[in-house]
């Protein structure tokens, strides 16, 4: 049986797909209704959401483009403190209770951080057992 190798490579992809879609979030963050939907709290104003999904775009496409090459590991390595950073401040927020979020949102946002965090988690063990 073929042993399951865990490679920067993969987790920048996969990575950068989870961005992505977090950065259409962060784009549609005028339509009231999804963050609704969600029990997020409305970003206010609009733009402020908007221009960290157009930023998350951008990352999104260089994990994208750069897996598999020689800037992967810096890649990673960026993405990992990003990542882990952002983990920490929805942690910090959500533990002061000030997050804005209904009860239903409190649990996106805390599924949210772990994910942050585990994704950080990935690319430090990816990293770790080199390759690309």
């Amino acid at each position: 049986m073929r042993r399951f190798r865990l490679s920067p490579r993969l987790v920048l992809r996969i990575d950068a797909v989870s961005n992505a879609s977090l950065a259409a979030l962060f784009l549609a963050a005028s339509w009231d209704g999804l963050f609704e939907f969600f029990g997020l709290p409305l970003p206010q104003p609009a733009w402020y959401a908007q221009l960290l999904g157009a930023a998350l775009v951008a990352i999104a496409v260089l994990e994208w483009r750069l897996a598999g090459t020689a800037a992967a590991r810096a890649t990673a390595s960026a993405v990992a403190v990003g990542s882990a950073l952002a983990a920490g401040i929805l942690v910090a927020w959500l533990a002061a209770g000030k997050s804005g979020a209904d009860s239903h949102g409190i649990v996106v946002l805390w599924s949210a951080a772990a994910f942050l965090a585990l994704a950080a988690a990935l690319h430090v063990l990816a990293l770790s057992r080199g390759g690309s």
